[in-house]
Parts: C-alpha cells; sequence; structure tokens
C-alpha cells in the first residue's frame, strides 16, 4: 500500500471515529423521535406519525452525532414495500452505514410492542443487523427497582435480547429524561461501537439494492 493509500484510510477511520451515526427502529408510538431529540437536547423531530425518514446532526460530549429516524414497524400509513423503502433511505441517508440501530421499546407496552420486532429487523436488513442493534427501553421510571429486576428475568425479555447479543440499555420516558440520562445512553453506545471495534452495519445486499435503486 503506498504511502496516499495508507493517508486515505486513517483519513476514513478518522471521520469514522469523529461521527456517530445511529439509525433509530422500534414499532409506531415506540418513542424513536422523542429519543433522538433527547440526544440531541433539541426539538429536531416531529414527535408525532413519521412517515419518511429523516436526518438530524448535533454535536453531544464533543462528538459529531447523526440521527436517523424511521416510519415505525407495522405503520399503518404505509404499505409494506412503502416502508421497507423508507428503511433502504435511512441506511443512504447513515452512508457508509450506521454504528448502532436503536431498538426503542416502551416498558408500559412491552408485551405488544416486542411482537415481530426482532423479524421486522431481519426483514429489512437481515441478521447482519443484530450485531449492532442495542435495545433501548423507555419508561424505566414506572418500575421500582425490585419490577425492573423481575422484568429482566422474564422470559420474552431475555428471549428478545438474546437476539441482539444481550445489549440493551434503559432510559425514563420523555417527560422524565435528564441530561444525565441521556449522557449515559451515549456512553453506552459509545461502549457498544467500540466493542464492535469501531465498524459499521455494511450489509453486502443493502449495497447491492441500493446500486440498482440508482441505477433505475
Amino acid at each position: 500500500m503506498n504511502n496516499v493509500a495508507a493517508a486515505n484510510d486513517m483519513n476514513r477511520l478518522t471521520d469514522d471515529s469523529q461521527e456517530l451515526r445511529i439509525v433509530l427502529l422500534g414499532v409506531c408510538g415506540a418513542g424513536k423521535s422523542a429519543i433522538g431529540n433527547a440526544i440531541l437536547s433539541q426539538d429536531v423531530f416531529e414527535e408525532s406519525g413519521t412517515r419518511a425518514s429523516e436526518i438530524q446532526r448535533g454535536r453531544v460530549d464533543d462528538r459529531n452525532i447523526s440521527i436517523i429516524d424511521t416510519p415505525g414497524f407495522f405503520n399503518t400509513q404505509l404499505t409494506d414495500e412503502e416502508l421497507q423503502e423508507q428503511m433502504m433511505k435511512s441506511l443512504s441517508l447513515a452512508h457508509p452505514g450506521p454504528h448502532v440501530f436503536l431498538l426503542c421499546i416502551k416498558l408500559e407496552t412491552f408485551e405488544k410492542d416486542e411482537r415481530n420486532v426482532v423479524q421486522q429487523i431481519q426483514q429489512n436488513f437481515e441478521e447482519e443487523a443484530f450485531k449492532y442493534t442495542l435495545v433501548l427501553f423507555t419508561g424505566r421510571e414506572h418500575m421500582s427497582n425490585r419490577e425492573w429486576m423481575v422484568f429482566k428475568s422474564n422470559r420474552k425479555f431475555q428471549e428478545l435480547v438474546s437476539h441482539f447479543r444481550g445489549q440493551y440499555h434503559e432510559i425514563n420516558s420523555k417527560e422524565e429524561i435528564k441530561q444525565s440520562h441521556s449522557s449515559k445512553l451515549i456512553k453506552k453506545i459509545n461502549e457498544f461501537v467500540k466493542q464492535n471495534g469501531g465498524q459499521h452495519y455494511n450489509n453486502k445486499s443493502y449495497a447491492v439494492s441500493l446500486m440498482e435503486s440508482r441505477i433505475d
């Protein structure tokens, strides 16, 4: 490898380390947009009825962050094909690929929300995405410490997080999120990215479909 090529590779690594790319996932009403606003400490995402993938950027803890909001799974306002198109759009917005898929699930509606979310991620992004998915449970303030411990031993909880190597984090709901909570979430995400060696999602079949869509 010549010096120019080596320098280019180093620049790409530096760029990746400077920008953190997050794609928000979840069913309709999971609070994805609110989480995006909380992370960026700005009301940049409209918090109702997201129908198209959208990117917003900010700087948090001395790091550039790009957050891509997406329509909810099981969105009755979109056909399956339209939803898939928006998921593909989310990846193009996160080019060259997201470091984290943040799967937002409300604790109070967990029994309903956890239905088929794993299947939805697999259908839209394939199993490669599991490695880059961090489950975020919201509404932690509604549970006592004992209730939280019991919940974590629940079979459905264990089954869900097992698909994602047991990677999860909990946070309060929108009305109760404090700056310290957002900072802890960012710290968790940074640790998660570090565990993945700083790599980002880069599904080959996605790259092929993206090229084909550009040709069309």
